[in-house]
């Protein structure tokens, strides 16, 4: 059993900037800041801490991302490995099919789950306090619904925390519990600075990235809110889409190659040309995937009926993929395709479908490159782009049909 005395006095020694959270007995409290600081393992630490301290409660708590896939790679892996951290394993039943981790002592819970398992949702009650990991991709109704599930009388402080990098500083998030701040909030900023066991190397990194990526160092090292300024795209809407909406509407799909260091990212977008409306439908984003999981990938999604068009750099993989049943052409890159693309891409109004989150997060962040005086370009940051390309990929058809319709027109 964990010496929890021995662990307070370990935040108090190397994690002072916490200590607040931990004094902390307000309903609402948001842990925000950059990438690095600790604030997800430290509230882990905290909500296992209060589970095994408040013996004579029986616990429910609700851990939360807005997409259940990210959840088993995420906090579900955070929790499992920070009990076998404090040698508890044997005091815990670890449920991987349900996403649930049980004390056995006194049947008390952590849940996990995604905003999309709806059906899991419903079925959860007796919440007792509720995590939201990376909270800015929750919507505010979201957020309220939850707000509504934590009730009742359980004989302990209930709680909603919320852990989250800032992106854009018109996310609902900074209007209600910063800019004009709901009853009962607490607040807690940090950074990569806070984090006693950040090496060396990852601080060069991000020391590095304020010379390479000014907006990326703001928003994932200094934690500070991000501006709509120098964004390529700053008005896309991330909401769910009806299937109603892209009924009758072309399908285009996309594909950029990754492995070990990028993400392989794949799209299926309903064009809407009239409306000059992008639907951002599907798709997936993921490191570490080989020819044939693409393909069976794609397969999965029953997309490879449509044609995919795809970074033409790898030849080998598409030939590859090919083989699998897969429709699958190389992009015809040029010397200015990446500006083109942009340009034709901005022409549209983009709406991304509510699961595909990482696609979301290329958006708030592709950003155009700045000059020596911090003057903006028009060249874009070689980063999140990923999604990006993939898009501009799916829409080269497009593009190229529009500017033959457009000399037609001269």
């Amino acid at each position: 059993m964990v010496d929890l005395a021995q662990f307070r006095r370990h935040v108090k020694d190397k994690s002072p900037a916490f200590i607040p959270l931990f004094q902390n007995t307000k309903r609402y409290e948001v842990i925000w800041g950059g990438a690095g600081s600790g604030k997800s393992h430290i509230v882990a630490r905290r909500y296992l801490y209060r589970l095994l301290k408040e013996s004579d409660v029986l616990h429910n708590i609700l851990i939360i991302r807005k997409v259940d896939r990210t959840i088993k790679r995420s906090v579900f892996t955070l929790m499992r490995n920070l009990i076998t951290r404090w040698k508890l394993t044997s005091e815990f039943h670890i449920n991987l099919t349900d996403k649930t981790i049980t004390y056995k002592p006194n049947g008390s819970q952590f849940m996990f789950s995604g905003l999309d398992d709806v059906e899991k949702l419903k079925s959860i009650e007796g919440v007792t306090s509720i995590w939201c990991e990376e909270a800015t991709e929750l919507t505010q109704e979201d957020f309220e619904q939850l707000d509504l599930r934590l009730r009742g009388e359980h004989g302990c402080l209930k709680q909603i925390t919320l852990t989250m990098n800032p992106i854009s500083e018109q996310h609902w998030i900074k209007k209600i519990f910063f800019d004009d701040p709901m009853d009962g909030v607490f607040t807690l900023h940090t950074t990569y600075l806070d984090n006693a066991f950040i090496d060396a190397e990852y601080k060069m990194v991000m020391k590095n990235k304020k010379k390479t990526n000014p907006r990326y160092y703001n928003i994932y090292a200094l934690g500070n809110w991000g501006t709509a300024e120098g964004l390529i795209f700053p008005n896309v809407e991330h909401r769910l889409i009806r299937p109603e909406e892209i009924k009758g509407l072309e399908c285009v799909q996309g594909l950029d190659f990754g492995y070990t260091n990028d993400p392989t990212a794949f799209n299926q977008t309903y064009v809407d040309i009239k409306a000059r409306r992008l639907f951002v439908y599907d798709g997936f984003y993921e490191k570490g995937m080989s020819n044939a999981k693409i393909a069976d990938a794609i397969k999965k999604m029953e997309a490879h009926r449509h044609k995919t068009v795809a970074d033409n750099s790898e030849p080998k993989s598409i030939d590859y993929i090919q083989t699998k049943s897969v429709r699958i052409e190389g992009a015809a890159k040029g010397k200015d395709s990446v500006s083109s693309g942009i340009d034709f891409l901005c022409e549209f109004e983009i709406i991304v479908n509510a699961h595909l989150v990482e696609f979301m997060t290329e958006f708030n962040n592709y950003s155009w490159a700045l000059d020596k005086n911090g003057k903006p370009t028009n060249k874009p940051v070689d980063d999140f782009n990923h999604f990006i390309d993939s898009l501009r990929y799916a829409l080269e058809g497009t593009m190229k049909r529009s500017r033959i319709d457009y000399r037609a027109l001269l």
